[in-house]
C-alpha cells in the first residue's frame, strides 16, 4: 500500500511540475506575440499646456468660434475620430501645441507602450480628460494612426489602430509613457487624496 502512495505522489509532483513548465513556456510564446497598435516608422509627440478652465468657457456667456469648437474637440473631446484630410499636424501647431524631439531610443520605447497587452486593465475614470499629450504615428510620413492621453486621469482616444486596445492604459504603462516625454515633471493625478 505505502509504495502504491508512494508510486502517486511521485507522479502528482512530475506532472505539476511539467505543469509549470508547460505554463512558463505558454507565457513566453504570449509575450513574444505582442504586437504594436500601428505599423510606423516614425512617432511624434505634441504637447498642448492648457488647463480645463483656459480651454472650455463654462458660464456660456461668448460664442464659441469654430476654432474654439476645434481645440475643445482636442483638449477634451473626441475630435478627431479618425485620421483628418487636412495635415492633423498643422492643426496641432495652429492650436499652439508643442512638437517633441524625440530619440530613436524614446520612439522604440514608446512604440513598446502602445502594443498589445495580455493584462486587464479595470481602472475607472474619474474626470474630464485634458488631452495634453497627442502622439503621431507614421509610415513613410503618411499619419496611419493617432493617440490622446490624459495623464492626469489616466483616460485615452486610440485612432485607427487595427489592434484591440482594450487593455492599453494601465498605471505602470502612462507613467512610464510619462516619464519619457516629461521626464522632469511630476505627473498630476485627479485620483491623488
Amino acid at each position: 500500500m505505502k509504495k502504491y502512495i508512494f508510486i502517486i505522489t511521485a507522479i502528482i509532483i512530475s506532472s505539476c511540475n511539467n505543469s509549470k513548465k508547460e505554463n512558463a513556456n505558454n507565457e513566453k510564446v504570449v509575450k513574444k506575440e505582442l504586437r504594436p497598435f500601428f505599423d510606423s516608422d516614425e512617432i511624434n509627440h505634441y504637447f498642448g499646456n492648457y488647463t480645463l478652465e483656459s480651454v472650455i468657457d463654462f458660464t456660456g456667456k461668448s460664442k464659441r468660434s469654430k476654432k474654439q469648437q476645434e481645440l475643445e474637440g482636442l483638449f477634451v473631446g473626441y475630435f478627431p475620430d479618425s485620421i483628418p484630410k487636412k495635415d492633423f499636424e498643422e492643426i496641432l501647431l495652429s492650436h499652439n501645441y508643442t512638437k517633441s524631439d524625440l530619440t530613436i531610443k524614446q520612439e522604440k520605447e514608446i512604440e513598446n507602450i502602445f502594443s498589445e497587452k495580455d493584462s486587464l486593465q479595470t481602472s475607472a475614470y474619474a474626470c474630464v480628460p485634458e488631452y495634453r499629450d497627442i502622439f503621431i504615428f507614421k509610415k513613410k510620413e503618411k499619419i496611419i494612426g493617432i493617440a490622446k492621453i490624459c495623464f492626469k486621469c489616466n483616460r485615452f482616444q486610440i485612432i485607427e489602430s487595427k489592434i484591440d486596445t482594450q487593455y492599453f492604459g494601465l498605471g505602470t504603462e502612462l507613467d512610464k509613457l510619462h516619464n519619457i516625454v516629461r521626464p522632469n515633471e511630476e505627473k498630476l493625478s485627479s485620483l491623488e487624496p
